[in-house]
């Protein structure tokens, strides 16, 4: 069952990768399949009771010259969280 997860994390391009648990279970789900996102708080809204963000979709990797990779042409869609 693949499921779809957003998480709020800091500036991805700003992670330590070797200490960042966030990115430690991003990978592992990435692992199982699941589809990821992830939002900076700068990025949340409430509208009508629900709330909203703009999600980057993205891939993570250990690689640390490139520990992630946003997917062209899906950045910055609007989802309820």
């Amino acid at each position: 069952m693949s499921l779809k997860i957003a998480v709020q994390m800091d500036p991805i391009q700003r992670i330590n990768i070797k200490g960042d648990s966030t990115f430690a279970l991003l990978l592992e789900a990435q692992k199982r399949g699941h589809q990821l996102t992830y939002y900076t708080p700068d990025r949340l809204a409430l509208l009508n009771g629900q709330v909203f963000a703009r999600v980057e979709i993205s891939q993570r990797s250990r690689q640390t010259r490139r520990p992630f990779h946003i997917r062209q042409g899906k950045a910055g869609r609007t989802c309820r969280i």
